[in-house]
């Protein structure tokens, strides 16, 4: 499962800190139900590209794991507030409690007399065996403790893992490239999801590649497919949902709507 999000995520905040903090809502909300990917798709009626640099930062720091962040995160003055980020508690953040052979971490390689070791969070660092550069981030599993060795792994399957956080063009542009079995646009002009539940629980059990997309404080889903051109009927694939019906509020704030619209899906898939 993908979201897609606006780079004008941050129409509403005016400083840093509070910039910070949306940015960790929908980190903890992205990992609460197992977003693998964060798009941040860009909105054509300004730049936001500052913006989207502070998101991007700010959302790949949430997601790695508290013992590689000072070995992979250069300090940056966007990263000034971190410190109030909530704790993710995804399984690749679990706690140091000791390692045991088979287990699964991620890793930072590391290179140390002439050669490649990896960093697990350990007191010491341990023999790789793999590809990867010094500077890399890499998934892997404990072959031995003593001494400690180890050796690149593919990500457990089973167990949420983390979300990538990559970046798009426009929303239309994006959509048109991407190759998703079915995309959600949320929006207050679509259909109200007490009237599309069936057929909205019918396609999400059944598709492997979802992507749900939201507009900006200020620009609807509508309005950032007309920056192309584009319309609703234009993407055959997609859901056009309401999906917060009789609310009794004029806006709802892009990290509620991530939240409210993720918990309602995950209803449908465990349905």
């Amino acid at each position: 499962m993908s979201i897609a999000i606006p780079d004008s995520l941050f129409q509403d905040e005016s400083t840093l800190r509070e910039k910070t903090l949306k940015a960790s809502f929908i980190a903890r909300g992205a990992a609460i139900f197992g977003v693998e990917r964060i798009y941040i798709y860009r909105d054509a009626s300004r730049n936001y590209d500052r913006d989207y640099e502070i998101a991007r930062r700010i959302l790949q720091y949430a997601e790695t794991p508290q013992y590689l962040r000072k070995i992979l995160i250069p300090k940056n003055p966007d990263l000034e507030y971190v410190g109030i980020i909530s704790p993710l508690r995804t399984p690749h953040h679990a706690k140091f409690q000791g390692l045991h052979e088979g287990d699964l971490r991620e890793a930072a390689l590391i290179f140390q007399n002439g050669k490649i070791v990896a960093d697990v969070g350990a007191k010491e660092l341990a023999t790789y065996e793999g590809r990867g550069q010094p500077g890399d981030r890499v998934t892997v599993r404990i072959d031995s403790t003593k001494p400690l060795q180890v050796s690149a792994s593919q990500r457990p399957e089973g167990f949420y893992w983390g979300y990538e956080v990559r970046r798009a063009p426009t929303l239309a542009r994006f959509l048109r490239s991407a190759n998703f079995e079915l995309v959600i646009l949320t929006t207050r002009k679509g259909d109200l999801i007490t009237e599309k539940w069936p057929e909205t629980l019918a396609k999400v059990k059944e598709v492997l590649r979802l992507c749900i997309c939201f507009g900006s404080p200020e620009a609807g889903i509508d309005a950032m497919l007309a920056q192309d051109g584009a319309k609703f009927s234009d993407f055959s694939k997609a859901l056009v949902l309401n999906m917060f019906p009789n609310q009794n509020v004029e806006t709802i704030r892009l990290d509620e709507a991530i939240l409210g619209t993720l918990s309602i899906l995950n209803t449908l898939k465990t349905l």
